[in-house]
């Protein structure tokens, strides 16, 4: 065992046998999804999903459309669903402030989103799924982050480390941005959008179906998943027009690493590219990842994943990376005895039962990625 991974479980041990081990119960942890038997204009639908701490689903990238294809093709009603995303929008600066001062030229068409960088010291507007450079601020000090990133995977990072990504409200504060920015292309925090997710989740997901709304003269546009092509984006009218209810909630997004490292080095990956290494606090956690390995991985017979589990050799009970196991899903129901050597907790790809594995094994795994939210109050941290 490696020093780094001696000194983090020894400081576990220590909290957990003196008593004061931080326990956390994580509210709506890994994200769920549900499909109400309601048919109904977007408003009631929406509230289908509100009665129960629900928002209608949000896509957030391809990966995200790909599993929600998959579960709709198996699970969902063979007609329409309403998605999250509806036109409304004020312009703001990503940390909620108002755009009292911009040198921005971006004028977006009505399906489409772009995102405010400085590129070469101009404003100019980028497809927000591109990987730049970002600036971040913390009280009045700017910081350029040097690391390419989606614009949201910035304001993660930004509102992680720093305060936020940087807000420009004069000219003052504009020639300062542009001097730190090194004659750079780096995000700032601007976003350029006429539509919103219902559940305020920050998503550059914008796949359209080529259809146009189906009546010019209602301002009110929606969006629903439809049977024919669930992974695109079709305009529906969220007053005229009714869909079947489909909700989720959850903080926390799962991320499949299709790369064979050490559980170590899963480890190290997932709290460096991603919010960690996934966790399962319970029954609902543990459906949610069957699910998602089964609607989106391509498991063979002898598949495992490794996810954030340890044995404690001194012990022998197991400890996620910081925090004790409250739910387990071992094979035949029997936990592993204490073992001489180093083992770690892995997922079955094709039954979904934990098993242990020698951590020095090379694996795919299984990260967690926190959602993060435009407006940044909703954001919780799992992982401090």
């Amino acid at each position: 065992m490696i020093l780094t991974t001696t000194v983090r479980m020894a400081g576990v041990l220590f909290l957990v046998c003196a008593g004061s081990f931080h326990f956390i119960f994580a509210s709506n942890h890994l994200r769920i999804f549900r499909i109400p038997k309601t048919k109904d204009v977007f408003r009631v639908a929406l509230q289908a999903c509100n009665q129960t701490h629900e928002s209608c689903v949000t896509l957030y990238d391809d990966e995200d459309a790909k599993f929600i294809h998959n579960l709709l093709l198996a699970e969902g009603p063979e007609e329409s669903v309403w998605l999250g995303l509806r036109k409304d929008r004020n312009t703001t600066w990503s940390d909620g402030s108002p755009v009292n001062f911009s040198n921005s030229s971006v004028n977006v068409t009505d399906e489409e989103q772009m995102c405010e960088a400085i590129d070469n010291n101009t404003w100019t507007g980028s497809n927000c799924s591109d990987r730049k450079y970002f600036m971040c601020y913390k009280g009045n000090n700017y910081t350029l982050v040097k690391e390419n990133r989606t614009w949201c995977q910035a304001l993660q990072y930004c509102r992680k480390h720093f305060d936020d990504l940087v807000s420009i409200r004069n000219e003052t504060e504009n020639d300062d941005v542009i001097r730190k920015g090194e004659s750079t292309s780096f995000w700032i925090g601007l976003l350029h959008d006429n539509w919103e997710w219902e559940e305020g989740g920050c998503s550059s997901y914008r796949e359209w179906t080529n259809t146009e709304s189906r009546d010019p003269e209602d301002p009110e546009e929606c969006t629903v998943s439809s049977p024919d092509n669930p992974k695109l984006l079709h305009k529906y009218h969220c007053s005229s027009n009714t869909a079947y209810s489909f909700c989720s909630k959850g903080n926390m997004r799962i991320r499949v690493v299709d790369k064979n490292l050490t559980w170590e080095e899963a480890f190290n990956y997932c709290k460096a590219n991603h919010s960690g290494p996934l966790w399962i606090e319970d029954a609902e956690d543990q459906q949610a990842v069957q699910k998602w390995l089964n609607y989106t991985y391509n498991a063979s017979n002898d598949s495992l994943l490794w996810i954030g589990l340890r044995q404690s050799r001194v012990f022998g009970f197991w400890i996620w990376s910081d925090r004790t196991v409250s739910y387990s899903n071992w094979k035949n129901d029997t936990q592993p005895q204490v073992s001489v050597f180093d083992r770690c907790g892995a997922i079955s790809g094709t039954d979904y039962m934990w098993k242990n594995a020698d951590c020095s094994l090379q694996l795919p795994f299984l990260c967690e990625e926190e959602i993060v939210f435009m407006d940044k109050s909703r954001n919780h941290s799992y992982f401090p």
